[in-house]
């Protein structure tokens, strides 16, 4: 017994050891301790918040303002991003879906069509074809020849015949200006010839694009033309050389004692401009009265040509045209200190269109120029280019452009302020002489 009472009493004084805790633990529990702690007093506060009681400290309202104010921030760029993603997936869809049917049928050519197609052919196709359900004549396809050719042309130099072509009311092709010393003037094509076929293919139908192209073909150095005019069958070959572009050409008359000074322009070629401005120059050195400009037969070109062109006639600030598309209408002014005082005439008659008439009109209701001869072609809209990968490229319609006034002479043309035809010794021997739109012209400026 005793033995046991001496076993237990060692017992009893002898030390147990614990089990050691970890410093991480504790400090983790007291951070989360705090972190209940906190939450209890936020909630507090949110609960008394809610019940009118505001016990939060200002810097505290504001950092909360802050943090609402990020996140929603945050969630609208979220919904807007998807939004937008979504109708991304939506229009690709939609496009894919249209495109499918023109997908359909090139796969279809390039499988099953008797012979080879060749594939670069069938997108130019597809490409014309679209352009030409527009219904508008002045937008239109360049393969990348055609577009090295239009190019050529407005930048003042290009192989060719040295005419201009057009097509008219009832969809002929037309000759619509022919350039001095050039084959076509050599030869005697005149303006108002309906080609009819060229190099022995027919013109009905076809795009002056095209018969430009036909006309221009690299491998054939002479160009046939099968031409109806008054109701007769005409042919002509015309070889073809190396035309480079003066479009502007200057001289100078005497009528009742004053000099008159007389500029011809015959295209709004990107050099224009400067052509225009230097024989002003010269002609203005010879002290003129007045000025008559001739745009007969002009079929337009470049609209930045044409407006630098008024902005040293027409005084500053003044409107020289308007532009108007699905965003609004823009007035055009004249920016330039530079402008002229004396009497003007401008000359035009069916051939004069697109550029012709902008500078027409804005002389007439801007300048206050008498305008004379005939109606003019009408265009009154404006076009732009887009080069595409391949090098061929699209002109197409983006704006229609107004007068100062605002008028659209689109199918209209500008109307004369003097109107007059030519007469009939003019057309069966032209000579300066007998040219009655000048003569009439000249005769109006010396007498203002």
């Amino acid at each position: 017994m005793e033995e046991k009472k001496k076993n237990t009493k060692k017992a009893s004084n002898k030390k147990v050891k614990k089990a050691p805790v970890k410093k991480e633990k504790i400090i983790e529990k007291a951070y989360e301790e705090e972190l209940e702690t906190e939450e209890l007093k936020l909630d507090s506060k949110f609960s008394a918040f809610l019940n009118g009681k505001n016990s939060f400290k200002n810097y505290e309202l504001i950092i909360f303002g802050i943090l609402i104010i990020a996140v929603s921030v945050f969630l609208t760029i979220v919904v807007i991003n998807e939004t937008s993603s979504i109708k991304r997936t939506v229009n690709l869809n939609s496009r894919n879906a249209e495109l499918s049917e023109l997908e359909e049928v090139y796969d279809l050519l390039n499988d099953e069509y008797y012979i080879k197609p060749n594939k670069s052919k069938l997108i130019e196709g597809a490409i014309d074809g679209m352009l030409s359900s527009l219904n508008d004549p002045h937008t239109s396809y360049f393969t990348k020849s055609e577009t090295d050719q239009f190019n050529d042309v407005m930048t003042g130099s290009y192989e060719g015949i040295g005419a201009e072509i057009a097509l008219d009311k009832n969809k002929n092709v037309i000759v619509f200006s022919v350039f001095k010393n050039s084959p076509a003037s050599e030869v005697g094509l005149q303006n108002g010839d309906i080609i009819t076929a060229v190099n022995g293919k027919s013109t009905e139908g076809m795009s002056t694009t095209k018969v430009v192209a036909l006309i221009k073909d690299p491998k054939k150095p002479v160009a046939e033309l099968n031409i109806k005019r008054d109701g007769k069958e005409l042919s002509f070959k015309i070889t073809k050389r190396v035309i480079e572009l003066e479009s502007v050409e200057s001289k100078t008359y005497q009528r009742q004692g004053k000099k008159i000074g007389y500029v011809a322009i015959n295209t709004f070629a990107d050099n224009t401009y400067t052509q225009f401005e230097k024989q002003l120059e010269d002609l203005e050195k010879q002290n003129i009265d007045a000025l008559v400009i001739d745009v007969r037969n002009n079929t337009g070109g470049y609209l930045h040509s044409v407006t630098s062109i008024m902005d040293i006639l027409i005084p500053e600030n003044k409107v020289m045209y308007q532009i108007a598309d699905n965003k609004g209408t823009i007035k055009y002014r004249s920016t330039s200190s530079e402008s002229r005082n004396y009497p003007i005439a401008i000359l035009v008659n069916d051939g004069s269109a697109s550029a012709s008439e902008i500078l027409a009109l804005a002389l007439k209701e801007t300048y206050g120029a008498e305008v004379i001869g005939t109606t003019t072609y009408g265009k009154g809209t404006v076009q732009t280019t887009k080069n595409l990968s391949n090098g061929a490229m699209i002109k197409y319609t983006i704006q229609k452009w107004l007068s100062p006034k605002g008028n659209w002479i689109n199918e209209k043309g500008v109307e004369p302020t003097i109107k007059l035809e030519l007469s009939d010794e003019f057309i069966n021997k032209p000579t300066e002489e007998n040219d009655n739109q000048l003569q009439k012209a000249l005769d109006v400026v010396s007498n203002k």
